[in-house]
């Protein structure tokens, strides 16, 4: 039996549409795999805090917060405030659950043996925060304060 060239070149191949098709045909089931198990998945709480704020307090003030996600209740915050033309601050670090809806911030200055407390009081709708300071002097302008109120962007 003689076969053409064509014939002969696709025996024992699949031809190349059925191995398009069994190739979207398997990666259709895996999308549908990845689906199913992120949605059987627990649902983990976004942190109540975690978020972008902004405000008035003596100038402008921001606030980011971060949750680590380790389950300690560990946040990750970073305060600025600016006055134009005045003075600018920022405070980072590591901020601890205090009583129901606070969080603190303690940090040492490099020059200086006093110690920097930043406390943040949210509402208890988590969309609006009060910053408090005690003792930060080190981490702004003497016309400076982390002070004042802020809303959740």
């Amino acid at each position: 039996m003689l076969l053409s060239a064509r014939q002969s070149t696709s025996i024992g191949r699949r031809p190349r549409v059925r191995r398009q098709m069994h190739a979207t045909r398997t990666v259709l089931r895996l999308g549908v795999l990845v689906a199913l198990t992120v949605t059987a998945m627990p649902a983990q709480a976004d942190s109540p805090f975690e978020g972008r704020y902004q405000g008035r307090g003596e100038g402008l003030l921001n606030l980011l917060v971060f949750e680590l996600g380790d389950g300690s209740g560990t946040h990750f915050v970073v305060a600025e405030m600016a006055i134009p033309n005045e003075c600018t601050g920022e405070l980072r670090g590591l901020a601890k659950s205090g009583s129901a809806g606070v969080l603190v911030l303690s940090r040492k200055g490099s020059d200086s043996e006093e110690i920097c407390t930043l406390t943040l009081r949210f509402g208890s709708d988590r969309k609006r925060v009060r910053m408090e300071e005690q003792g930060c002097g080190d981490f702004h302008g003497t016309s400076c304060a982390f002070a004042g109120a802020l809303t959740r962007r």
